[in-house]
């Protein structure tokens, strides 16, 4: 039986400037190309960072905005509430500290029996 078309046949390639023939080289091997390529990888990853920088400073200023305009209706509120407060306080009507005093009656003193 034959399973030779069952093989995976894996073919390493390490390039390391010797050992090729000049038609044996992998594609895209060559210095120029190299160089070509990180000279256009080096402006991508720049315009990239600049960009990721861009969005992020939107998100930010827009968290912050909405921050603020929470922050600035909490502080409404309460100044709100507080003013409502003291103008009761000034009524009369609040009692801030007030204590239970439970009465019991001897029903025998009232002459019930």
């Amino acid at each position: 039986m034959h399973d030779d078309y069952r093989k995976i046949i894996i073919r390493r390639v390490i390039y390391d400037k010797q050992g090729y023939a000049q038609d044996d080289r992998p594609p895209g091997a060559s210095p120029v190309n190299r160089w070509a390529f990180y000279l256009t990888l080096i402006p991508v990853a720049i315009v990239v960072v600049v960009l990721g920088a861009f969005f992020f400073s939107i998100v930010l200023a827009l968290f912050v905005a909405v921050a603020a305009v929470v922050g600035a209706r909490l502080w409404w509120l309460r100044r709100k509430l507080r003013r409502s407060m003291q103008a009761q306080g000034e009524d009369g009507e609040i009692i801030e500290d007030a204590e239970i005093i439970e009465i019991k009656e001897d029903h025998k003193s009232h002459g019930r029996h």
